[in-house]
């Protein structure tokens, strides 16, 4: 559900000079109803919001960058039996474009979520991906969600 924010954040958004070198933006937007699936476990999300700052920027040169960082706000999910958890974390999402043709704006988005029950981490999902201009990329995914 963040990931696709993120994704979706990332190609709605294009640096423009007009635009550029501007305050970061912020906005929330509320979950409610969003599922997160764990192997068998799908949990639900009974409360809260996504808190969402962007900013992007240009240089003289006419190089351009943006950032993007989503964080989830009193988020409570509900499993199949009932159980309530919270979600903690962050989404961190970026890329850079240089003036030279060769080098393209590029997405590098770095999650990291989990859902914790009396203090103790029950799934997660934490990857990390880099995708290079060269279109090289690699993804580390160490979590337990989808």
């Amino acid at each position: 559900m963040l990931v696709a924010a993120a994704m979706a954040s990332v190609l709605l958004l294009g640096v423009s000079s007009a635009g550029a070198n501007q305050p970061a933006e912020h906005f929330t937007q509320d979950v409610t109803g969003d599922t997160l699936q764990c192997g068998d476990t799908t949990y639900t999300i009974v409360s809260g919001e996504i808190a969402i700052v962007m900013h992007e920027g240009q240089s003289a040169s006419g190089n351009t960058n943006f950032t993007g960082t989503i964080t989830p706000r009193n988020v409570v999910l509900q499993d199949q039996a009932g159980n309530l958890y919270s979600l903690a974390g962050a989404i961190w999402f970026g890329a850079t474009s240089t003036r030279t043709p060769a080098a393209s704006k590029r997405p590098l988005p770095t999650s990291s979520r989990s859902s914790a029950r009396a203090g103790g981490t029950v799934d997660s999902v934490n990857a990390v991906e880099h995708v290079s201009p060269n279109g090289k990329e690699f993804l580390f995914d160490f979590g337990t969600c989808g």
